[in-house]
């Protein structure tokens, strides 16, 4: 049997979604602009910008975690197609409800978790040591803001493959 695409169409973003994937594409140009200030200065002889590592590590959960919604919108996962280039639209539909299923319950552990953390260093005030003394609570709770709406796409998505199944578009 010859492999046959059967992709699954991409659901339109929320603006919203878009706007967390512009807010993510500003700070990966943030973070690309404080690593190479950084190498050039140390290079120079003295490094000029505070806290760097910290403010790299804190950038990159924006950076990966922001545009989440957007990539799930389209569809656009690193997926393996070796069985399911094979499978029918039908099947394809409902192992893309079960995906997004898991995935939704994997990304409500990780929510549970970044929850926890968040009140936890929300109720210490802790912060990093440093120059800057960032608090802890502001990239966890950039985590939770952006799984609470990763979970929310999830959903909808799962929504979304159900009515296609029901509709007899798969």
């Amino acid at each position: 049997m010859d492999p046959v695409s059967h992709e699954l169409p991409p659901v339109e973003a929320t603006k919203g979604e878009r706007l967390l994937g512009a807010l993510s594409m500003v700070g990966l140009g943030l973070l690309a602009l404080i690593v190479t200030v950084t190498v050039v200065s140390r290079w120079v002889g003295r490094s000029i910008i505070p806290d760097d590592v910290l403010l790299v590590q804190e950038l990159m959960v924006a950076v990966i975690l922001l545009p989440l919604g957007l990539v799930t919108a389209a569809r656009q996962h690193i997926s393996v197609e070796v069985f399911t280039a094979r499978v029918s639209p039908r099947t394809l539909a409902v192992l893309s409800a079960l995906g997004h299923g898991l995935g939704l319950l994997f990304a409500l552990l990780l929510l549970a978790a970044g929850a926890k953390g968040f009140l936890g260093a929300w109720k210490t005030q802790d912060y990093y040591n440093g120059v800057l003394h960032i608090p802890m609570w502001i990239g966890q709770a950039v985590f939770v803001f952006a799984m609470v709406l990763f979970a929310l796409r999830l959903a909808i998505m799962i929504v979304h493959d159900l009515r296609r199944l029901g509709a007899g578009k798969a």
